[in-house]
């Protein structure tokens, strides 16, 4: 059996079609938090199902972003625009390592099992935010090759 190779309008309608999908599990995921929450007061419980509740929001957004600009106006970037902000993004760059140094030290010294839990989910929080801000110096070499 061939396989047809679809076109590039194809492959983005069929991304938007899942994005609006994921969007409805994020939704679905954000109301069964609520009811989670709703039912109890244990603070590890609670502290587990809001970081869930947080996170499904702002992957709906960034789903909403995403499709925002297929549809309405496309992701831009202008060399003044960042070179503006560079230094401040260079500083919070600088504060996000040194929060990382920080939850590590403090997961080596953490002797309980749930706090350590709960620092190595910080850990990989601000790796994450690390790995963000790394694409804002991918976005800046993509405009500015030779800095």
């Amino acid at each position: 059996m061939k396989e047809t190779k679809r076109t590039q309008a194809e492959e983005l309608e069929q991304l938007k079609k899942t994005l609006r999908e994921w969007q409805q599990v994020e939704d679905h995921a954000i109301n069964h938090c609520d009811a989670v929450l709703a039912r109890t007061q244990n603070p590890l419980i609670r502290l587990v199902m809001e970081i869930l509740r947080q996170d499904s929001v702002m992957h709906k957004r960034v789903q909403q972003a995403i499709l925002d600009s297929l549809e309405k106006e496309a992701f831009s970037l202008q060399p003044e625009e960042l070179g503006e902000l560079w230094q401040m993004i260079e500083h919070h760059d600088e504060a996000e390592e040194r929060a990382l140094r920080m939850a590590e030290q403090a997961r080596r010294n953490c002797p309980l099992i749930i706090q350590r839990q709960l620092l190595e989910y910080l850990i990989d929080d601000e790796r994450k935010h690390e790995r963000l801000l790394g694409y804002l110096s991918d976005f800046k070499r993509s405009i500015y090759p030779y800095a």
